[in-house]
């Protein structure tokens, strides 16, 4: 009987540990505009100062930033991309990691839940996918529509 319950108590444990790592993860910010390491030290710095992202790695080469989230705050993509625009630079591109779970209709359109984002509506998902199932995902997001243009999917 005991290990049954021990079994119980790990499964429980398991599933609310994938709950708790359901979440945008990463980010990889491309920003037009700036030409040398300190314009780049001035959006880094609005980047650092959002209370969710736990770090950032600047490439002046490519003029982008990725940004590491911390686990579980809500991450608001209009703060990221005003960080880049106040500063009086245009925002290229953003792509991003989420883990999380689908939502769907039973048709083609999606949703991610990522518990730290606003639901996520995906869109070029490829594959047998249904409602409910934990998936990674990685694509260029769309600020305005909420959108992501899935480049890869898995089931985790």
């Amino acid at each position: 009987m005991l290990k049954y319950v021990l079994a119980l108590i790990l499964f429980a444990n398991i599933s609310l540990k994938q709950d708790l790592q359901a979440q945008v993860t990463e980010a990889v910010i491309g920003v037009d505009g700036f030409t040398c390491s300190l314009c780049a030290k001035g959006v880094e710095g609005q980047f650092k100062a959002l209370d969710y992202v736990k770090s950032v790695k600047t490439d002046l080469k490519k003029t982008q930033f990725t940004l590491i989230f911390k686990n579980n705050p809500e991450v608001k993509f209009k703060e990221i991309r005003d960080a880049v625009t106040d500063g009086g630079f245009s925002l290229r591109e953003i792509d991003i990691t989420a883990k999380g779970q689908l939502k769907t209709d039973g048709s083609s359109f999606f949703l991610l839940d990522t518990k730290n984002s606003p639901e996520i509506n995906l869109k070029g998902v490829k594959g047998d996918f249904i409602n409910g199932e934990k998936v990674l995902v990685k694509g260029k997001f769309d600020t305005p529509g909420n959108t992501l243009i899935v480049s890869s999917i898995e089931k985790l």
